[in-house]
């Protein structure tokens, strides 16, 4: 799969988007993305809060407060009834567990926040996000840069599409060049990579539009959960990247945004793999540019609900997603879209298209 990650110039807090990754975590990189789920589930050095963290990780994680379950139910009662005229309190319904949050020693501002969204709010946010907002062509997608999109009319989902159309399908916008006619079945399944919210990013030049230029709004239901949880940041971009199993993101920095607000990144679907990497706080201006330098590592897998906030020293630094485990998609989902009630039928035949994919939301503040 292409790198999508977020790039900028490198008068942006002295980051380079073109620079070459350090060799530590290419290689921490390649190590996972080539071994076998079995193997993940039994390596040590993974930070799996699902399998239990190992005495050594628990002296690199520290507790650095809770989301109280008042707070999660509250922020998923405003995102599932957003646009309403009153959100009534639910006060007969039962709360959420609370979310302990932990911070990682190695990476001041990493923080973890392991099963914060419930259920119910991971699967409304998952539609919400695929079936309105994909649907959108105000939102991009790296689709759109080369196909006409036959989205539905009055803004339906691309899910009331049957899989294999001879009607509604996706045709290249420049006939000379190679792309081929495609089905739905072939872009929604295989071909989907990247769907833009937002203040929208142009990957070719790794750059926002100005201020005065952004015309897109972020989907305000989603900036309200956002921020209820996340209050110290105000989303004005989101990047939701799709993974099959046998997807991957490579190894890059999100150094474009000129605001300095950690961003929040939230996983839906199957478990993934995350590694981080920071350069030692003793490096010396030599050793830094030595790209075989010894770094601080870390992989953590992240499943549904997840979500890690990347602030301080970790906002910048080096990361990648090696690995997409397969046969970990929740329950909630299995079925997904089909099932939900009031669902309309045309999303049978989509029945199970969550079972092997992961989708990730990265949520960031772009301007100061």
């Amino acid at each position: 799969m292409e790198a999508v990650g977020m790039g900028g110039e490198k008068e942006h807090h002295g980051h380079d988007t073109h620079a070459i990754p350090p060799q530590a975590i290419c290689n921490a990189y390649k190590k996972y993305q080539r071994m076998e789920d079995k193997d993940v589930d039994a390596d040590p050095e993974v930070l799996d809060f699902g399998r239990g963290l190992s005495d050594a990780q628990k002296e690199k994680l520290v507790e650095v407060g809770r989301v109280q379950p008042e707070l999660i139910a509250e922020a998923q009662r405003k995102f599932k009834a957003f646009g309403q005229e009153e959100i009534q309190p639910a006060d007969d319904v039962q709360l959420p567990e609370a979310c302990t949050v932990y911070e990682h020693k190695d990476f001041p501002g990493l923080k973890l926040f392991p099963s914060l969204l419930p259920p119910e709010c991971q699967v409304l946010l998952l539609s919400r996000l695929l079936h309105r907002d994909l649907s959108q062509p105000k939102h991009k997608t790296n689709i759109s840069q080369d196909y006409d999109i036959p989205f539905p009319p009055n803004l339906k989902s691309l899910f009331t599409l049957p899989p294999s159309s001879r009607s509604s399908t996706f045709e290249p916008l420049d006939k000379e060049r190679s792309h081929k006619t495609l089905q739905p079945t072939q872009v929604l399944h295989k071909k989907l990579r990247w769907l833009t919210l937002g203040t929208q990013y142009d990957w070719p030049t790794r750059s926002y539009p100005p201020p005065s230029e952004t015309v897109t709004q972020f989907p305000q239901d989603i900036a309200t959960l956002v921020n209820t949880l996340f209050p110290s940041f105000t989303p004005e971009s989101g990047v939701v990247l799709f993974y099959s199993t046998k997807d991957y993101m490579p190894v890059h920095r999100d150094v474009s945004e000129t605001a300095e607000r950690a961003l929040a990144s939230f996983t839906l679907g199957s478990d993934g793999l995350f590694i981080v990497s920071l350069d030692h706080e003793d490096a010396t201006p030599e050793q830094l540019q030595d790209e075989n330098r010894d770094m601080k590592l870390a992989v953590i897998r992240v499943r549904s609900g997840d979500v890690v906030q990347m602030g301080g020293e970790t906002r910048w630094c080096w990361h990648a997603m090696p690995k997409i485990m397969g046969g970990t998609c929740p329950e909630a989902m299995m079925e997904w879209p089909a099932g939900e009630e009031g669902a309309p039928k045309e999303y049978d035949k989509w029945r199970g298209f969550m079972r092997t994919k992961r989708v990730n939301i990265s949520c960031r503040q772009v301007w100061d």
